[in-house]
């Protein structure tokens, strides 16, 4: 094994190297006095420069090291994994949502885009396409492994830090920097099961002289898509256990609209003969889910240049300029059409209607659509047709990230320190889909000829290629930034020197996110689009500073001003925090802290196009008054933008103790993350159910006839959330027999809880219906002998509630279907070896034991396991090649 210098043993020290993914940042408190010869750091969660890892802001420190132990293919796996990733992931396994390509982590259950994501502390855009369509976040799934030296994870807010998005926490991803050799490396995994085959090659070298450094870094991988037909028992719409399981009904028929009854259908040769499945009622089904990814194909290159220059004792310049282009593709199955289009039966006459858009049609009822309707009485009726002939539907993202950041540090006088700094950053997405007709394309194709066409019959291969439209959609999203910070000591105090952190920040955001013409109007069957532009610009004021009390006491106050020229009503922002750290012995740590966040609205929010609509939903006030409770097709409904939004804000408190003695070592730290004013949707029928308090949001006609409900994004929600972080690691070393580390680490709620608006009942994230794992744990253990090292990863997640359990409970449907989603263990392993001094050779098995993702009977949506927690990878084998020169 190479020797390392004693910095780099100081470094590895620090971000213990040896120890295994996602555990806490727990070593020994440290004696306060200063050491002029020990170099002081910026640790995430203060400005201050320390020479303490530990302080009052708890820090989850993951290096290069623990990310190669954990057996991790990406930076969105290594976040996964953290048990303070309480509300789980946002995934590439999203095939079916508005950001199939993108991936995000959702730390304290806050939501993705409350989480403040940084590289090297600097803030990084927003990806272009919101969650849900209107949810900013940080996308994840586009950082390459190679470059990443650690990552620091804050785990309480720190809005009088960072400003806002830093409700739930801040994750600070730390790139190599400063490299003066040449290290190339091979990584290629597979599953065991086939699917997903996944290979990386990474380059990082540099030159410095006595006075800079010039480090390059590029990236290449290149993955396989994870079909479902590569895990048969999950790639299927009947999956055993699952009440909801079954084939679409969506296969090829003629459905009578009032009863929903078919009167014309396909015989079951014809429906095997198009690849469909006879049902036993009669009729076509599908099997939807053979047509599915559960993952993206993708590939992606990555290249970073830093470059560091000493201009003489006291200034140094930097500059650091990356660049990401990924490419992904996925398939899901064959579009559907439904009551997209109408047709209504009159006397000796059919009509074709789309009254969406106003499209209309009439032909002899007894010739007309291959005489489908010749025997049929008058009404409304409608084809359920999977549009096979098309093939699947698609999906591809082009994404290119660019990110540009220079600047000046060093000091001012010999007690200042300062750094300035100025950064661009643009993420820019292109997107393009197949597989679906337009409402209009679909019209004309079942007009066409002198009797329009039967839509039970094949659609000819022409016909269908000129069905199959092409939408576009394109986002981009840019931040520019400029900072000055300066930090020292000042007066003394009976505990030693104040610390002081202070400065400015200026920055500007802007996007665009638009869909094609069509898309945009709707005018594409089961698709929707959104077009969406703004920008707005920032101001900041900060302040941090450490006052040690006592040699055993320091208190920390920070307090931010952010100040947002844009549409919104958020204006001015002030975030104080409080921190107490108390060491009444050098191993012993107890620290508390207090901080108020807010975050800004998201600019999809505040700036996106109005999306109309249709919905169904019952008139709650005419019932009340009249007693008419009937349903209401087709109500047009509005969800739209709001340039009157205000900021959400937000309580942090955090209380913990941190004791480390002869290579034990312990940290538990009990935590509360309150945010109120959120900006949520509601639902038309929330919004009718709740009358009273959304008034001007329903809109009638001069009857009282619902007309239009607006469920304009409004701040109106709440959410507490609560648990304990613990640590507990022992390091035995010895010289026969090598170095053995444990660590047990994990997260306990004690606490979820939410509310819609002020007037709903609270909803109990633990103990009602679609919650989450109350426990989420990993313990390591790890040896290492001379050149050859080892570790296993056992990561555990809690059982939790049914995604509808209540309602199978109240449905005596408990007796049949479990309403629980069990507990679920996962063991990685992984080893290494340095052949020469030069090679390593490391290699792996992740989900050691071919454990399945946890089956949710009570979960309607597809695969019917909790994405944000499992997926279906199962087994998965990878070998990793490395040569230093």
């Amino acid at each position: 094994m190479p020797t390392q210098t004693a910095v780099a043993k100081a470094v590895s020290f620090c971000l213990f190297a040896i120890s295994s993914v996602s555990v806490s940042s727990i070593a020994a408190a440290q004696d306060t006095g200063v050491d002029n010869d020990v170099e002081r750091i910026e640790v995430t969660g203060s400005r201050i420069k320390r020479t303490d890892m530990e302080n009052a802001s708890p820090v989850v420190v993951i290096g290069a090291d623990d990310i190669e132990k954990g057996g991790f293919n990406s930076v969105q796996d290594v976040l996964g994994n953290l048990s303070q990733n309480s509300g789980g992931s946002m995934t590439q396994q999203e095939v079916h949502g508005f950001t199939p390509a993108a991936s995000s982590v959702n730390l304290r259950g806050v939501g993705a885009g409350r989480v403040l994501t940084l590289i090297n502390g600097k803030r990084v855009p927003k990806y272009p396409f919101g969650a849900g369509g209107s949810d900013s976040f940080v996308d994840t799934a586009n950082i390459p492994m190679g470059a990443i030296e650690r990552i620091e994870i804050l785990t309480t807010g720190a809005s009088a830090i960072y400003g806002s998005d830093a409700m739930g926490g801040v994750i600070n991803i730390i790139l190599k920097k400063d490299i003066n050799e040449t290290t190339f490396k091979y990584r290629v995994s597979d599953t065991h099961d086939g699917g997903y085959q996944n290979n990386q090659f990474s380059l990082m070298t540099g030159v410095s002289n006595d006075t800079s450094n010039l480090t390059f870094f590029l990236e290449y991988e290149d993955r396989e898509a994870l079909k479902g037909t590569d895990r048969p028992d999950w790639g299927t719409d009947v999956i055993p256990g699952n009440y909801f399981a079954g084939y679409s009904s969506y296969g090829a028929g003629l459905v009578n609209a009032n009863t929903g009854d078919q009167v014309l259908g396909l015989s079951a040769q014809e429906c095997e003969a198009r690849g469909m499945i006879p049902l036993s009622g009669g009729g076509c089904g599908y099997d939807r889910s053979k047509q599915r990814d559960f993952m993206p194909e993708q590939k992606r290159y990555s290249t970073m240049v830093n470059f560091t220059k000493e201009l003489n004792a006291d200034h140094t310049w930097y500059s650091r300029l990356d660049y990401t282009h990924s490419e992904t593709y996925t398939e899901i199955e064959s579009s559907a059409i439904g009551d997209d289009m109408m047709f209504s039966v009159d006397g000796d006459k059919v009509s074709i209607n789309s009254a969406k858009f106003g499209l209309s049609q009439t032909f002899d009822k007894t010739t007309g659509f291959g005489g489908d309707f010749a025997g049929l009485a008058d009404g409304d009726y409608f084809y359920k047709r999977r549009m096979t002939e098309l093939g699947p539907r698609t999906s591809s993202f082009t994404t290119n990230n660019f990110s540009f950041v220079t600047g000046l540090e060093g000091y001012l006088t010999d007690n200042i320190e300062y750094d300035t700094s100025w950064s661009v950053a643009r993420q820019k997405v292109d997107g393009l889909s197949g597989g679906s007709p337009t409402y209009q394309g679909l019209f004309d194709y079942l007009t066409s000829g002198e009797n329009g066409q039967s839509f039970l019959d094949v659609v000819d291969p022409n016909a269908a290629e000129m069905l199959n439209y092409e939408e576009s959609s394109e986002g981009q999203s840019t931040l520019s930034v400029f900072n000055f910070g300066i930090n020292g000591d000042a007066w003394e105090l009976p505990g030693g020197s104040i610390g002081y952190a202070a400065g400015v920040e200026y920055s500007k955001e802007w996007f665009y996110d638009k869909s094609d013409s069509i898309s945009s109007q709707g005018g594409i069957i089961g698709k929707g689009g959104s077009s969406a532009s703004g920008e707005r610009d920032q101001y900041a004021v900060y302040a941090e500073v450490a006052l040690p009390l006592m040699d055993q006491l320091t208190a920390t106050l920070a307090g931010r001003y952010d100040y947002y020229d844009d549409a919104s009503d958020v204006g001015g922002e002030f975030s104080p925090q409080v921190a107490i750290e108390y060491r009444p012995v050098d191993s012993l740590l107890i620290r508390a802290l207090y901080a108020e966040t807010f975050r800004a609205p998201d600019m999809q929010k505040l700036f996106g196009e109005p999306i109309h609509g249709f919905t169904t939903v019952v008139d709650k006030p005419r019932c009340d008054a009249y007693g008419e409770c009937d349903k209401k097709e087709s109500i047009n409904s509005v969800r739209g933008p709001n340039e009157n939004l205000e900021a959400e804000t937000g309580k942090n408190y955090n209380l913990g103790v941190v004791w480390g003695y002869e290579g034990f070592d312990i940290s538990l730290d009990y935590w509360v993350v309150e945010i109120d004013n959120i900006v949520s949707a509601p639902t038309s029928q929330y919004i009718l159910d709740n009358a009273s308090e959304f008034a001007d949001n329903i809109i009638r006609d001069e009857n009282g006839q619902l007309k239009l409900i607006n469920s304009q994004f409004m701040n109106m929600s709440s959410r507490d959330t609560a648990g304990i972080d613990f640590a507990v690691a022992y390091t035995f070393e010895t010289a026969e027999l090598g170095d053995f580390t444990t660590r047990l680490e994990g997260t306990y709620l004690t606490k979820w809880e939410s509310k819609i608006s002020d007037s709903a009942p609270v909803e109990d994230g633990l103990d009602d219906d679609g919650s989450v794992p109350k426990l989420r744990a990993n313990w390591n253990f790890g040896w290492q002998k001379d050149d050859f090292s080892t570790n296993f990863l056992v990561k555990y997640t809690d059982g939790m509630h049914g995604y509808y359990e209540s309602l199978f409970i109240d449905m005596g449907l408990d007796e049949f279907y479990d309403v629980t989603v069990d507990s679920h263990i996962e063991v990685n392993w992984m080893a290494s070896y340095y052949i020469t001094d030069q090679f390593k050779l490391s290699g792996g098995v992740n989900n050691l034991f071919n454990q399945d993702p946890e089956l949710d009977g009570t979960d309607p949506n597809w695969p019917h396991f909790p994405r944000a927690f499992y997926n279906a990878v199962g087994r998965e084998y990878y070998l990793t090649f490395e040569v230093t020169f």
